[in-house]
């Protein structure tokens, strides 16, 4: 077991049911922290299953504000990390729900991990609180969501930033990109890619010119611990991208996997439906992470790609889940 990346503080985290949740719990707990996991009542299970002993799940949704309280006034967690969303897929398409969880359920959540002493909270925001832009945005630029997900995302930043200057909470907002890897949801772009690559075609793809900026989800988690391992006062209040800083078109995604794989049929474009958010210019600007907490990322796509076909093939039951033969 290595080291404790975070001194041994009891680390509390949300949406350890969802994709970079349950990945953050699995780190923590191979780094010998006794790791807390609010889930709420009917999650799936699929991405809790083989969790270590030192992960301790609790059914307690985020709406229940009261329970909620209680339960945080009681454990005192000294590391908080906010992965609990609603919206980032299209079956999450109800406004109010999106409005309660990620900015009504999240603003009590944090004020009581602050009243509970929480040395450190990281919360989960999102890239899309820029909207489309030409350009690869700082954190201090004006925010045009295009979404209900997105909107929602960037009022609880501005609410959290005020409840850091107001209440003294010790909030850093992570604004990731497009993060993918071991426990992604099997229906997202790079597995479903990455699954019909190995059985020689292509899924139905958008147009070639749709850009993301990809990036590893160890590399995320890093980032999340980087910020969470510092306590300065001068961190509390930030909002860091959390990004390559490099865009892929959806051609270059194609073509590396083409490589990987030998592909001998080229793909068709454009027999996917683009979606509102969907844009030729998505990239990470990630100077000031780097400059505030020293966190650059280390995987490229090429590698990280392969770690993710590698994992996906891990077992039989991941096989299945993917679509991979058994």
């Amino acid at each position: 077991m290595t080291p404790s990346v975070l001194g041994g503080r009891t680390a509390l985290v949300t949406g350890a049911s969802g994709f970079v949740g349950a990945n953050l719990a699995r780190r923590l707990a191979t780094d010998g922290e006794e790791v807390h996991c609010l889930v709420r009542p009917g999650h799936r299970r699929w991405r809790l299953i083989g969790m270590p002993d030192n992960v301790h799940l609790h059914q307690i949704d985020l709406s229940d504000h009261a329970r909620v309280g209680a339960f945080i006034s009681a454990l005192a967690p000294e590391s908080v990390f906010h992965c609990a969303a609603y919206g980032a897929y299209p079956e999450q398409d109800e406004f109010w729900c999106a409005l309660s969880a990620n900015v009504v359920d999240t603003l009590n959540l944090i004020r009581c991990c602050t009243r509970a002493g929480a040395r450190s909270i990281v919360h989960a925001g999102s890239s899309s609180e820029y909207g489309s832009k030409d350009h690869a945005p700082d954190e201090d630029e004006a925010l045009t969501p295009s979404s209900a997900y997105a909107a929602t995302k960037a009022a609880a930043t501005l609410l959290l930033r005020y409840l850091a200057e107001c209440a003294d909470a010790p909030v850093t907002i992570l604004r990731l990109y497009s993060v993918y890897g071991p426990w992604e949801r099997p229906s997202r772009l790079i597995p479903t890619v990455l699954s019909a690559a190995a059985h020689g075609r292509w899924p139905p793809l958008a147009e070639a010119d749709t850009a993301r900026d990809f990036i590893y989800v160890d590399d995320v988690i890093e980032a999340m611990l980087a910020v969470a391992r510092q306590v300065r006062a001068d961190q509390h209040r930030s909002v860091l991208n959390v990004g390559t800083g490099r865009q892929t078109t959806l051609k270059d995604l194609i073509e590396v996997v083409q490589r990987m794989f030998a592909v001998a049929v080229d793909p068709v474009w454009s027999e996917a439906n683009r979606r509102v958010w969907d844009c030729a210019t998505w990239l990470a600007d990630p100077r000031r992470i780097a400059w505030e907490v020293g966190w650059s990322p280390s995987t490229d796509l090429a590698d990280g790609l392969m770690a993710m076909y590698g994992w996906m093939g891990s077992s039989s039951r991941i096989r299945r889940r993917y679509g991979l033969q058994v």
